[in-house]
């Protein structure tokens, strides 16, 4: 969650939580550039009439550019920080001739934000010294202050140098805007999500306090929930193109919302944001169990979805990679986002998951084919079910619903699952090695991991479903510590294992 201590003071104050998410991980790359949240970059009319005349690519013209601009901000404290945070590379040669150790110079070019930073702490003056500054304006900031102002405070003044950029050798008088450009900001891996957006409040317990009693929890955490959202950073931390597309208010809970999506690299400019005083933020309350068990609160009686702002986006859902849905939605509007997608002459991936089941499932059962992958759990699909004994038969459950023209189920429980195709076996997914039980939020990860491999070209009987399953195992082992979803490296590292494993039997 971004907690800022910095007040912008330009008009270009709205690029500081692109490059804050840009930051993240390796830094500033074209790849980055290329996707839809730094879109806001791409338009800048320094970058488009760069890319104009170098012939480039918008995100490799961006890359170009910024940099440039980097080299113009006034204060050397401020180039090395942007340079350090962006990961640019600007000064590595000059850092190189200086006495500065290789382990500082490796941590400062390849190392991920936090060593990044690190580093630039602990080698402050060294830096300054090899830029030619024997004494820095100011001494080295800690950790928290580098990540709340100061960082903000470069990323202001280089948004504003973008804006308005300064004459340089390239450049003698005012940027002319290009006379004509496509600008192609699309990445591959383009996924939107449509769900919820909810401030949860989280009480671990031992146990769910009886009818007139009270407990001490163990912890409370307030955070930004909603499987909409869950699924957004999930795919977000699996290094794909996301934005989410949900409603909230304009309150406190909602500004907290976008800046945590914005931190964490979501595409936030499809959020319908309600500005008016009776209406607040969805809220969440949640009692979780050691185990992983949980129960919880809902309230949503404030802002919604409606048709007219689902088909304002109608061109992002029907040309995006992957689409994932939740049961967050009112039906009808689920219906009509399928109606939408199932009309497009190239529908994206359809994947479902049907949190919060809706009173009456039968009423959706006719959309069920245009649904690729339906992830639930067998409780959630109660009432798709024909009779009752399908209610509690996954088998039965199954081809009551691949008979509707679902093309897929994952069917998930508490240590595994197993998928359902049309005209295939089911196949078992492995379960995770850890004593916590699969809930809601792995779930989610689950999603935005077969999102990913689908749109990389896997097959869902093999390559897809364990990478997905290994998403899950990453979850489930480093929640106590981190309860955040897994990077690409920890999913191909249980991805792995869990191949070898298969292997072996």
């Amino acid at each position: 969650m971004s907690d800022h201590l910095f007040q912008a003071q330009t008009e270009a104050s709205y690029l500081i939580p692109v490059f804050e998410s840009l930051r993240r991980y390796d830094g500033l790359t074209a790849k980055r550039l290329a996707a839809r949240s730094a879109e806001p970059l791409l338009r800048l009319p320094i970058v488009q009439n760069h890319a104009v005349q170098t012939g480039q690519k918008p995100a490799a013209a961006a890359l170009e550019v910024i940099t440039e601009q980097v080299r113009e901000l006034d204060s050397p404290t401020d180039r090395i920080i942007a340079d350090t945070a962006l990961r640019l590379g600007i000064y590595l040669e000059i850092y190189k001739s200086s006495q500065i150790s290789k382990r500082a110079l490796y941590r400062l070019g390849s190392g991920g934000l936090g060593e990044r930073r690190q580093a630039l702490v602990e080698h402050w003056n060294a830096l300054h010294q090899a830029v030619g500054v024997q004494s820095p304006a100011e001494p080295p900031p800690g950790e928290h202050t580098l990540r709340t102002r100061r960082e903000s405070e470069v990323f202001d003044k280089l948004g504003a140098l973008l804006v308005n950029p300064k004459p340089t050798g390239a450049h003698s008088g005012p940027i002319p805007l290009p006379t004509a450009l496509s600008v192609d900001s699309t990445a591959a891996g383009q996924v939107i999500v449509v769900g919820g957006a909810t401030i949860d409040h989280i009480w671990r317990v031992r146990s769910i306090p009886e009818i007139a009693t009270s407990a001490m929890a163990m912890s409370y955490t307030r955070t930004p929930g909603g499987k909409g959202l869950s699924q957004a950073v999930a795919a977000a931390h699996l290094d794909l193109d996301v934005a989410l597309i949900a409603a909230i208010a304009n309150d406190e809970d909602g500004k907290v919302i976008r800046a945590h999506l914005a931190s964490e690299g979501v595409d936030i400019s499809f959020l319908t944001v309600v500005n008016r005083q009776d209406v607040r933020t969805p809220a969440t309350g949640v009692f979780e169990l050691p185990a992983g068990n949980s129960s919880a609160a809902v309230w949503r009686d404030g802002p919604e979805l409606d048709v007219a702002t689902i088909d304002r986006w109608a061109g992002a859902l029907t040309s995006c990679d992957v689409l994932l849905l939740t049961f967050e939605l009112p039906q009808s509007i689920l219906r009509h986002i399928l109606n939408l997608v199932a009309a497009a002459p190239e529908r994206p991936v359809v994947i479902l998951t049907p949190g919060q089941p809706y009173a009456d499932g039968h009423l959706l059962s006719p959309a069920l084919k245009q649904v690729d992958y339906l992830v639930a759990y067998l409780w959630e699909l109660e009432t798709f079910a024909f009779s009752d004994e399908a209610r509690y038969d996954p088998q039965l459950l199954s081809e009551n619903l691949l008979s509707l023209g679902l093309r897929c189920l994952c069917l998930l429980g508490d240590r595994g699952g197993t998928v359902y195709q049309q005209g295939s076996l089911p196949e078992s997914l492995p379960a995770p090695h850890s004593v916590l039980k699969q809930s809601s939020i792995t779930r989610d990860s689950f999603c935005a991991a077969l999102a990913a491999r689908l749109i990389e070209g896997g097959s869902l009987t093999g390559d897809a479903i364990r990478w997905a399953a290994a998403a899950m195992t990453s979850f489930t082992e480093a929640y106590r510590e981190a309860n955040s979803h897994p990077r690409r490296a920890a999913v191909e590292r249980h991805y792995r294992e869990i191949s070898d494993a298969m292997e072996v039997d």
